[in-house]
């Protein structure tokens, strides 16, 4: 995959730093994300995710909590769904 370079203002660079960290992101995987599927997504297709967790595998070590987790975490809790 080759690479570009954009350049931004400093202020949105800023703003854009800003909301990715506050999403545990960092500015590309922020930007990505809010991409449509169809235009960077990384899967179009739910067929595309096929095989890539392999349920069999045991989970050692416990997640990294991230500020984007607890957002999440905080919602379901609200609809009555709580992590182990």
């Amino acid at each position: 995959m080759s690479e570009h370079l954009i350049s931004l203002p400093a202020d949105v660079y800023t703003a854009l730093l800003a909301v990715a960290q506050s999403s545990g992101m960092s500015p590309v995987e922020w930007i990505v994300a809010h991409l449509p599927a169809s235009q960077g997504g990384r899967f179009e297709q739910v067929s595309d995710l096929i095989g890539a967790i392999d349920s069999r595998d045991q989970v050692d070590t416990p997640a990294e909590r991230t500020t984007f987790g607890e957002i999440i975490a905080a919602k379901l809790a609200k609809q009555g769904i709580h992590r182990p």
